[in-house]
């Protein structure tokens, strides 16, 4: 199919009847309505003017408009009635006609008073250009209602610019770049009387173009909206952009574009493009937010696809009839959750996105991705066949009985032991019991049993450690799940004039790759001033909101060469951040978990700390990863079966397979978790794109009382908006 440039220019003309949609119906919706117009509860003296029947109506034995006789329509009298008091609108109101504005209102009804519809409900028609004043001149139809325009504003034509400055024009209208010098020295070099239309031709069939004129449909699409309401996160629509930008590339007919995009994914046998053009009604916002309520972002989703989808597609805007029947067009609240329902049916989430794009969502791998996706399926498949579920549930059962064999946490040098099983107790035997000093401690289930719940202000002190000494070799063990975002010190002790002598602590935290926020956990060691201290801290940062256990252990020489952190059970990559412990030393005070106007534990957010250990000595390496893998295993194997809930009962199948199973099975879980690890990197890697799916069983739709999520009314099924428009 030939393409050709289609240039609009909307004439209002002096030339032509006066137009009721364009020129009269803004004059009496801005001046008018208010009062007479679809409002009931507004409405006065019963006159009706947004309605054919309502201004051709009368009132008090008077028509309010008598086509072709504007003196005599009641309407044009009310309008420039001299006496304030008769006189339309009401000065009273704040508005008022212009002379121009009157005038052009009785011009329209001396030309018999011709009432349209709403322009949205009418369907294009043809008009027959204008006689030309000068034939010559023009090449195409439009040239004639621009000639007519013209002659209008009595002004002439002006001359033909020159072939550089219409290379430049058509390039930036067409590409919305302008030319490259090579280009334009091409179109100057092309002698043939065509020359301009073969440029038109060669722009409209590039990729540029297409690009260009899709930016306007990626708007009506909210395709630059953020992800989130409050909470942002990052999404991938491109695929969807592309299928857009390809379409006008391709010059896909404008109802083959409409179906795919509002109805790709119910064709039959959908293909990939299909399902990705559907991600069109994917484009709105998404919630996650913590405290937000999953079935009001529901409707809001919904809602959201209505109002696009009727703007853009009906011209016209539907948002109004979400609350009521809408006052300035003729859809009732009925007919937009008739058309809900159409969009009510997809398998989403009210609270989703928060790793990126939200379920229903199509994998987009590419060649080489979704072979090696159908080989790591298959591998791990027959791994599983390796594992059968009868022998492991057999063998484990056996296992569980001999709980003994788990390795516990070593007593050795073992000044303190915090478990937080409800209290504050000290179960070493060294009766250095705790006591909460200020704010609110909870208790709440966590890694070995019961975990301590601390907020912004909870204040606990575990007196002073006299065998845990900053100076000398010690750890500090524990679990610790911090949700917080700001610095937070997790342990500290303070010394002379409330100088930190120790502190373990969290820094600032940023946002990593898998959109959780993460930090450094540090350690710092004082002696005297604030530079006379070692710092050292982790180069990875830790993810919060998780748990993790923490070993910190230093061998006493004074460098920070002696500090290790080990993580979960695996010494980490550290960085020394300062190294100048000096010769003073600090005298020791009390250790510490939470505010007391210096420090703060998880600010502005809760946290929890598990099994905290104190040690006079440096852990091995292999003992805190007694204490981060077999410890916690040993305690959930003392609950009753009957008490281990789903995650507890998954832990406890993964470390038998892991570490205690015979061979052949820790081999093939082995192999196994490595393949499906590989699987889950190479996904993360795939794109995606949002798309529409339906759900099995399709929810139900309800009008909604004021648009509130909680009011149901009427249950309906899905339709279209129906107008009658007036005979």
């Amino acid at each position: 199919m030939q393409k050709r440039i289609v240039a609009f220019l909307w004439v209002s003309s002096a030339f032509a009847a006066v137009d009721f949609n364009r020129e009269i119906r803004p004059i009496l919706s801005d001046n008018c309505f208010f009062c007479h117009g679809p409002d009931e509860r507004q409405r006065l003296a019963d006159v009706r003017l947004d309605t054919r029947e309502g201004m051709f109506a009368e009132r008090g034995g008077k028509p309010v408009i008598v086509p072709g006789k504007k003196t005599e329509s009641r309407l044009f009298q009310r309008l420039k009635a001299e006496r304030a008091a008769l006189r339309m609108p009401p000065p009273a109101s704040g508005k008022k006609l212009t002379e121009a504005q009157i005038e052009l209102i009785g011009r329209w009804i001396d030309e018999g008073a011709k009432w349209n519809e709403h322009w949205a409900f009418v369907p294009p028609a043809r008009r027959e250009p204008p006689e030309a004043s000068n034939a010559a001149w023009v090449r195409n139809p439009i040239d004639q209602f621009v000639l007519a325009r013209l002659a209008k504003e009595k002004l002439r034509p002006s001359p033909e610019a020159d072939r550089v400055t219409l290379a430049r024009r058509i390039h930036l209208d067409l590409t919305g770049l302008p030319p490259a010098p090579q280009e334009v020295d091409a179109f100057l070099a092309d002698r043939r009387p065509d020359a301009y239309e073969r440029l038109v031709d060669k722009l409209l069939g590039t990729k540029r173009h297409a690009e260009r004129v899709a930016m306007m449909w990626l708007d009506l699409a909210r395709y630059a909206d953020t992800h989130g309401y409050h909470i942002d996160s990052h999404r991938d629509m491109w695929p969807w952009r592309d299928w857009v930008i390809n379409g006008f590339y391709r010059n896909m007919p404008f109802d083959r574009f409409t179906i795919e995009q509002i109805a790709g994914d119910l064709l039959p046998n959908a293909t990939r493009e299909q399902l990705t053009a559907s991600g069109f009604n994917r484009n709105h916002m998404i919630n996650y937010e913590g405290g937000a309520i999953p079935e009001e972002y529901l409707v809001e989703y919904v809602a959201d696809r209505v109002e696009t989808t009727s703007t853009v597609w009906l011209g016209l805007t539907m948002q109004c009839a979400r609350c009521h029947d809408h006052k300035y067009d003729p859809i009732k609240q009925k007919d937009f959750y008739r058309f809900f329902a159409f969009f009510n049916t997809v398998d989403e989430k009210g609270l989703d996105g928060r790793a990126g794009n939200a379920r229903p969502l199509l994998p987009l791998p590419d060649e080489a991705q979704q072979a090696r996706l159908v080989e790591l399926e298959e591998a791990i498949c027959r791994r599983a066949e390796a594992l059968p579920e009868p022998q492991i549930e057999q063998l484990q059962s056996n296992w569980e009985k001999g709980a003994a064999s788990v390795p516990e946490g070593t007593r050795e040098g073992l000044v303190a032991h915090y478990d937080f099983d409800d209290n504050l107790m000290d179960s070493s035997g060294g009766y250095r019991h705790g006591k909460k000093v200020g704010g609110e401690l909870s208790y709440s289930p966590g890694q070995t049993g019961r975990s301590a719940t601390f907020n912004t202000f909870t204040h606990v002190t575990l007196g002073r450690q006299d065998k845990f000494d900053a100076y000398g070799p010690f750890t500090a063990a524990l679990w610790v799940k911090a949700q917080g975002w700001k610095d937070s010190s997790v342990l500290y002790e303070l010394g002379a004039n409330r100088e930190p002598r120790l502190v373990v602590y969290f820094d600032d935290s940023e946002i990593l790759p898998e959109l959780r926020r993460g930090s450094h956990l540090g350690l710092r060691i004082q002696a005297g001033a604030a530079d006379e201290a070692i710092v050292v801290e982790t180069v990875e940062r830790l993810a919060r909101a998780y748990w993790h256990h923490l070993a910190l252990t230093y061998d006493g020489s004074g460098k920070a060469s002696g500090v290790r952190v080990y993580v979960n059970g695996k010494q980490a990559e550290v960085r020394i951040a300062k190294d100048n412990l000096g010769a003073a030393k600090m005298p020791a005070g009390e250790l510490e978990i939470g505010y007391n106007n210096d420090l703060k534990f998880f600010e502005s957010y809760r946290g929890q700390i598990d099994d905290l250990r104190l040690y006079s000595r440096a852990l091995r390496e292999e003992e805190a990863g007694v204490l981060a893998v077999h410890h916690p295993i040993r305690t959930l194997l003392l609950y009753g079966e009957e008490k281990r809930a789903k995650e507890q009962r998954e832990a406890l199948r993964d470390y038998y397979l892991r570490w205690a199973a015979p061979e052949t099975l820790r081999n093939a879980y082995a192999e196994k978790m490595k393949l499906e690890l590989e699987k889950k990197n190479l996904e993360k890697q795939v794109p995606t794109v949002m798309t529409m799916a339906e759900m099995e069983k399709p929810r139900k739709t309800f009008v909604l009382g004021r648009g509130d999520y909680r009011n149901h009314g009427e249950e309906v099924t899905p339709g279209v908006p129906s107008v009658t428009s007036s005979p």
